[in-house]
């Protein structure tokens, strides 16, 4: 499937759709933490509408993410992965694991056109209240690979993202399909 006149519109193919949307929602995202100081129902077209809209949908506030999953070359849904140090005063105590299929675009790295920084999000199946019931910790990942995002988290329902800080780079010529959801304020780390 070609971008067309829909090129944003559920999933984008082409690695050249995929760097403009991408760019869109570089611009939409700055645009909204500048003024913060910080066709289809789902897509990137209708998600940078709504990240940008003052008021949309009875929304209390404006979002600041638009969070995205990428579709590789096989049309499987790419998960990236990484370690997250947790720190207590200044020393390491330990390494945690992360990974999801979700992210948050960062920002283009340095003058590439192509390589991108994503930060990784990670789900919260529960109300989060800053007392440890957000269950983002916990891997719901059901396969190396996955063919599909649903196969990924399962069932469950998911309330938000919480970010990780833990930022990948990606080359977009790796990538055929980008889908992006609806805009949130993912949970601060």
């Amino acid at each position: 499937m070609g971008c067309g006149s829909n090129q944003y519109g559920g999933n984008v193919q082409s690695t050249d759709c995929i760097r403009d949307v991408i760019r869109k929602i570089i611009d939409a995202q700055r645009k909204v933490a500048d003024s913060q100081t910080v066709s289809c129902d789902t897509s990137c077209e209708r998600s940078i509408e709504s990240l940008l809209s003052p008021s949309h949908e009875q929304r209390p506030h404006r979002h600041t993410t638009i969070p995205i999953m990428l579709i590789n070359k096989n049309g499987k849904t790419f998960v990236g992965s990484g370690l997250v140090g947790k720190k207590r005063g200044s020393d390491h105590e330990h390494f945690k694991c992360v990974e999801s299929p979700v992210f948050r675009v960062r920002g283009f790295a340095g003058n590439s056109p192509n390589c991108v920084r994503l930060e990784i999000l990670l789900p919260v199946h529960k109300q989060y209240d800053g007392g440890g019931t957000d269950s983002g910790d916990q891997s719901h990942h059901h396969g190396k690979g996955c063919a599909s995002s649903c196969n990924y988290f399962g069932k469950s329902k998911i309330k938000n993202f919480r970010d990780t800080g833990l930022c990948i780079t990606v080359d977009l010529d790796c990538f055929c399909g980008i889908t992006c959801l609806d805009p949130i304020t993912p949970i601060p780390v």
